[in-house]
């Protein structure tokens, strides 16, 4: 639910509401589930507290599933403003970090890195959207696609945070 800045963990109610926009289709989904969690709608510049967002981001994949979840990933991206500057693929998917960090706060949110191995192949180490894979994929997809590129994008084996198998989820992203 909506929090006072503090040491709360925290996450951005204009996040949030692309997430909802993305589901438009679906909104009489979407209306059950934010009331079922307590709040009418997403009020864009309010913070909630991040527990409480992750878990309508895991009640959404359960109710509508994972190719949805996906598709809202991509349209957070894509309908998101961003400086000039970030006007490629590369340079966006290189400032993940710091978009991840505009839309969350306080103690222990997790990070998003990204790690050139050429210039079609990044890998994207992730402790931020704890267990929320299926959203980074999306996110990861959009991302690429606002530039006109279709991306592979796969989770790295070994390190899943989501199945418990490591600190962090890997992520190869590749056109």
């Amino acid at each position: 639910m909506m929090t006072e800045p503090g040491e709360m963990r925290e996450y951005s109610g204009a996040a949030l509401s692309s997430f909802v926009v993305g589901l438009s289709e679906h909104q009489a989904v979407v209306d059950k589930l934010l009331a079922e969690s307590g709040v009418d709608r997403i009020d864009p510049e309010a913070w909630y507290e991040l527990e409480w967002a992750f878990d309508l981001f895991d009640k959404i994949e359960r109710e509508l599933g994972r190719a949805a979840v996906i598709k809202v990933g991509r349209s957070m991206v894509e309908t998101a403003v961003y400086p000039p500057e970030i006007d490629s693929a590369q340079k966006i998917l290189s400032s993940v970090g710091y978009w991840w960090a505009l839309n969350a706060r306080g103690p222990d949110i997790g990070t998003m890195t990204c790690e050139w191995e050429d210039e079609h192949h990044a890998v994207i180490e992730c402790t931020a959207y704890r267990a929320r894979c299926t959203l980074v994929i999306g996110i990861l997809e959009g991302a690429c696609m606002r530039y006109g590129i279709s991306p592979l994008v796969e989770h790295g084996p070994g390190s899943c945070i989501q199945q418990q198998t490591g600190p962090m989820c890997v992520y190869r992203v590749s056109w």
